[in-house]
C-alpha cells in the first residue's frame, strides 16, 4: 500500500510590529538632532539703549503682532490671539529685555522678524508702545509708522516735491472721530498713506484708532466702574474720489480696566518703538530717549484727564 509524503508546514515568521515601531522613532530622532546640529537657529540679539531714568521700568518686552503677509502671528508661529484680560501694566510680549546695566536693556535669541517694543512704568502710570500700519486686507503691504498722507505737487507737468495732503487727512480724521460705535469716544491718535510718485492723492489712508467707553457698561457685574478700551488698525481706500472704510479692522488690544485707570494712565504710542526689524543672526542696536509725557503732546496717545492734552485729545471736529 503506497503511502503519500505528507510534507511539514513552515511556520510563518511573526514580526515584532512594537519593536520596528521603536527602532523606527529612534532613527528619525536621530535625524531630526543631526539637522538642528548643522542647520544654525534664526535669532539674533536685539540690544536698546536708554538715556533717561531708566530705573523704574517695570516691563520691557517684545511683541511680534503679525508676520510677512500680516496675518495676526506670534514669533513662534503661533496665531496671536488677543487677551481680553490684558492688564494695562503687564502687556503680552513674545520676549522680555534684561537690564545689563544702567540704560542698556537686551533682548537674547529673539527669533528673526519685525517687532514693537513695549515700555512700561508702573509707579508712574506710564506705557510706551511702538506700531506700525498693518494690512487690513491679507497680502496688502505694510506702511512704516512715520507714513505721512502726501500728495505730489506738480509744475508744468513735472513733478517737483510732495507735500502734505490736509485735505484728505482732515476728512478721514473727521470721519474716525464722527464714527457710530458703542464706544463713546472714538480717536485717531496716528494717520498715514501709502506714497507712489505722480500720484493725486493717496491710494489707502490707514490710522490707529482708540475706541474708549468710559461711561456705564454691560461689565459692571464683572467689575464695579468698568470701562472698555481697543486700539485698532482702521484702512481708508479711495473710491472714486472719496474715501470709505474698509469693513476689516486689525485688533491690536482690547482691555477691560475701571475708569479711574483711564484716567490716570498715559498709554502712549511712540513711531520709534515700532517696526524694529530683527536679523537671523548678529546684534541689532537700538537708542531710545524715554520722553517726558507732559511735555512732548507730540507722542500721542491716552493720556490723563488732568493733562492738557488730555483734555483735548476727545474734541470732535465741527
Amino acid at each position: 500500500m503506497a503511502h503519500k509524503s505528507v510534507g511539514r508546514k513552515t511556520r510563518p515568521v511573526c514580526v515584532n510590529i512594537h519593536e520596528w515601531k521603536g527602532v523606527f522613532v529612534r532613527v528619525i530622532s536621530f535625524f531630526l538632532f543631526t539637522i538642528l546640529l548643522v542647520i544654525p537657529c534664526s535669532a539674533g540679539e536685539l540690544r536698546v539703549t536708554l538715556t533717561g531714568d531708566d530705573s523704574d521700568i517695570t516691563f520691557f518686552g517684545a511683541v511680534y503682532r503679525w508676520d510677512v503677509d500680516g496675518l495676526p502671528k506670534k514669533a513662534n508661529g503661533q496665531p496671536f490671539i488677543i487677551d481680553t484680560k490684558a492688564k494695562i501694566d503687564a502687556p503680552y510680549a513674545d520676549a522680555q529685555a534684561t537690564r545689563e546695566s544702567p540704560g542698556l536693556w537686551v533682548f537674547e535669541n529673539l527669533p528673526a522678524g519685525t517687532y514693537d517694543l513695549v515700555l512700561v512704568k508702573g509707579a508712574r502710570h506710564l506705557r510706551l508702545e511702538g506700531f506700525r500700519y498693518a494690512p487690513v486686507l491679507d497680502f496688502d503691504p505694510f506702511l512704516p509708522p512715520d507714513a505721512k498722507v502726501l500728495r505730489d505737487v506738480e509744475e508744468d507737468g513735472v513733478v517737483k516735491e510732495k507735500e502734505f495732503d490736509g485735505e484728505s487727512y482732515d476728512y478721514v480724521d473727521e470721519q474716525i472721530r464722527n464714527a457710530p460705535a458703542y464706544e463713546n469716544k472714538v480717536v485717531p491718535y496716528y494717520i498715514g498713506g501709502s506714497y507712489r510718485k505722480g500720484q493725486e492723492k493717496p491710494k489707502l489712508i490707514r490710522a490707529l484708532v482708540m475706541l474708549l467707553r468710559d461711561e456705564v457698561t454691560s461689565y459692571e457685574g464683572d467689575m464695579a466702574g468698568a470701562a472698555t478700551l481697543r486700539f485698532e488698525i482702521w484702512e481708508f481706500n479711495d473710491k472714486t474720489g472719496t474715501y470709505v472704510k474698509n469693513r476689516k479692522t486689525q485688533v491690536m488690544h482690547r482691555v477691560i480696566l475701571t475708569r479711574d485707570e483711564v484716567r490716570q494712565w498715559y498709554w502712549l504710542w511712540d513711531p520709534a518703538l515700532g517696526d524694529i526689524a530683527v536679523p537671523k543672526s548678529g546684534t541689532k542696536t537700538v537708542e531710545y530717549a524715554i520722553p517726558d509725557p507732559q511735555t512732548n503732546p507730540e507722542i500721542k496717545g491716552l493720556r490723563p484727564y488732568a493733562d492738557k492734552a488730555g483734555q483735548e485729545q476727545f474734541r470732535k471736529r465741527p
